[in-house]
């Protein structure tokens, strides 16, 4: 089934609306996300007050287009980067992958994610979780890890683990590389999910 050709006037939102986004996200880095205003996003990008309304319903909802854009990364890379070796291997190759985007996205811009005011951390079916809880979950029907947590659990459990390496990333201005300190910290992480042997 052919996906239906979008409209001019389509196209032309959506770039309107990629540039907001690409625009806020620039004027983030620089400013701060708190100190950043919906009338400066739009004086930067030259569209109207009026277009940045009609593509997101306030500033905070660009911080849930950033999410979306990690979990679209994420369903992307999955199954090539994500479906071969241990279970153990797995999750740290996901978190790998994680860490590398962090990142990519740049320090100034990370540390305005990590504010109090971001609930987007907690927001439950996200692609992100979901593809985690999966591999865990066929970890643990094949024996290699425990079942003391449930999937969910052991997500929970990892990325606040893993939010915490981030964090501490960034209290040191980047000064070290994420990556391997994320691909470290999580293999002894792991070590509480492995099922022991008897």
């Amino acid at each position: 089934m052919f996906e239906k050709e979008l409209t001019k006037r389509q196209i032309q939102a959506q770039n309107t609306k990629n540039l907001i986004y690409k625009t806020a996200v620039e004027m983030m880095e620089q400013k701060g996300f708190e100190n950043l205003k919906v009338e400066e996003i739009c004086r930067a990008a030259g569209v109207s007050v009026g277009s940045f309304y009609n593509c997101f319903k306030s500033k905070y909802e660009i911080l849930n287009e950033v999410f979306k854009h990690l979990d679209d990364y994420i369903l992307e890379v999955a199954p090539y980067t994500l479906a071969e070796g241990s279970a153990v291997e797995r999750i740290v190759n996901f978190f790998e992958i994680y860490a590398n985007y962090n990142v990519n996205r740049g320090i100034g811009f990370v540390k305005q994610l990590y504010g109090v005011h971001n609930n987007l951390f907690i927001t439950k079916g996200r692609h992100l979780q979901t593809t985690l809880a999966k591999i865990i979950e066929e970890g643990q029907n094949s024996g290699e890890l425990s079942q003391e947590l449930t999937p969910d659990e052991a997500v929970e459990y990892l990325f606040v683990a893993v939010r915490g390496a981030v964090y501490n990333w960034c209290l040191h201005e980047g000064e070290f590389d994420l990556v391997s300190y994320v691909s470290g910290f999580v293999k002894k992480l792991a070590r509480a999910i492995v099922k022991q042997q008897g």
